[in-house]
């Protein structure tokens, strides 16, 4: 997994220098992928379930699949509060409750 993390980081260092000179639009793209790349280094870390599963599965369909016109807000907007109903119903993540 050292690799892929190495990598990771290469593809977000390059996705942080092509920014400066790329369309506005391509940087919620570049995030998206860089959250599928995250989920599928957590699951083969053991930390997703079927979920998390499901979840980068929609990421790979869109990053993946044919370019299609899509309502990029509501599209982050339902992706956000999908994980963050998924970390708060799952015991993936540790919380303290004080």
């Amino acid at each position: 997994m050292g690799e892929e993390l190495l990598l990771l980081a290469a593809y977000l260092l390059s996705s942080g220098r092509g920014l400066l000179d790329e369309p506005a639009a391509y940087g919620p793209l570049r995030c998206l992928d860089a959250a599928r790349r995250v989920l599928a280094l957590a699951i083969r870390a053991g930390a997703g379930n079927e979920d998390v599963a499901a979840l980068r599965a929609e990421l790979d369909d869109v990053m993946c699949g044919a370019m299609t016109e899509r309502d990029l807000d509501h599209f982050l907007d339902h992706l956000c509060e999908r994980l963050g109903a998924l970390l708060h119903e799952s015991d993936l993540i540790q919380t303290t409750r004080g």
